[in-house]
């Protein structure tokens, strides 16, 4: 079925991807669920943005729970960027990735995103993707280390 969309043609879109909208569950090593979306043949406000939901709550923009769970606190502020640094897109992410990385450089730390975790995150996606290329086909996905 076309999308509303007219730019969205399946094959015909700046990633030649042939999906409007991809839902991706995965097994967790420790025997947790976890799934992830994206869709890009909806019209409204775009952006990727995450959300937590457990038994005890859930979190999306705040945290949301029973009465009797711990609140989840996640320090979501972040420090101003350079002045002729633009935050870019994914949220405003990659100015404030690029921001980190170069001054761990200068600071001579580990950034707080580095490979191995930068690859633990995005390698998830890319296995989905190549799983619903293949009929939804059940593939691992594999973990990185140091």
């Amino acid at each position: 079925m076309p999308s509303a969309l007219p730019d969205l043609q399946p094959g015909k879109n700046r990633y030649n991807n042939v999906f409007f909208s991809e839902i991706a569950l995965m097994r967790t090593s420790d025997g947790g669920m976890s799934r992830m979306a994206v869709s890009w043949d909806t019209p409204g406000e775009a952006g990727e943005r995450g959300r937590v939901r457990g038994e005890k709550g859930s979190f999306y923009g705040k945290f949301q729970g029973i009465k009797d769970a711990k609140p989840l606190t996640i320090n979501t502020s972040r420090p101003p960027l350079p002045p002729t640094m633009s935050p870019g897109g994914h949220g405003g992410s990659h100015g404030h990735l690029t921001n980190e990385f170069i001054t761990a450089i200068l600071q001579g730390r580990k950034p707080i995103v580095d490979v191995v975790s930068a690859l633990n995150m995005t390698v998830a996606g890319i296995v989905a993707h190549t799983s619903a290329l293949k009929d939804g086909e059940l593939l691992k996905i594999p973990q990185y280390s140091l």
